[in-house]
C-alpha cells in the first residue's frame, strides 16, 4: 500500500495521524506500507545531507518507526526499508482476518502546500 504525503508537514503526518495510517493499513490485510515523503537525502546526489530541509520527513517517520511501541503491534520492526530516496517502507505483521477494505478517505488532515 502506497500512501503520498506530498504537501503535508511532518508536524501533521508524524503522531496520532501516522499511528491511524498504520493500524488501518494493518486492517485492509496489506503486506506492506510505503509513505512517499518526496526528496529524501540529497536530491540525486551522492549521501548525505546537502540541504537541512531536504530529509526531514524522512527522519522524522523512520525515527517515530523505531523508537514508537504502539507501532509494534502492527509492523515488523526490523524491517524500516530506506533504500530509495524520497519514501520509507514498512512491512506489516500478518493480519489473518483483515476487517476493512480501505483507508479512511479523510485519514490524512488537508494539506498545508499545494
Amino acid at each position: 500500500m502506497n500512501i503520498d504525503l506530498h504537501g503535508h508537514h511532518p508536524d501533521d503526518i508524524v503522531g496520532d495521524v501516522l499511528t491511524k495510517i498504520v493500524q488501518q493499513a494493518w486492517e485492509t490485510g496489506a503486506d506492506r506500507l510505503c509513505l512517499i515523503h518526496g526528496h529524501g537525502r540529497a536530491r540525486g546526489r551522492s549521501p548525505g545531507f546537502y540541504n537541512t530541509k531536504t530529509g526531514y520527513f524522512g527522519l522524522a517517520l523512520r525515527r517515530r518507526f523505531r523508537h514508537s511501541v504502539l507501532l509494534r503491534q502492527w509492523i515488523k520492526y526490523t524491517t524500516l526499508d530506506c533504500r530509495r530516496w524520497g519514501e520509507t517502507t514498512v512491512k506489516l505483521k500478518a493480519n489473518p482476518s483483515p476487517s476493512r477494505a480501505a483507508l479512511d478517505p479523510d485519514i490524512l488532515p488537508e494539506p498545508r502546500f499545494r
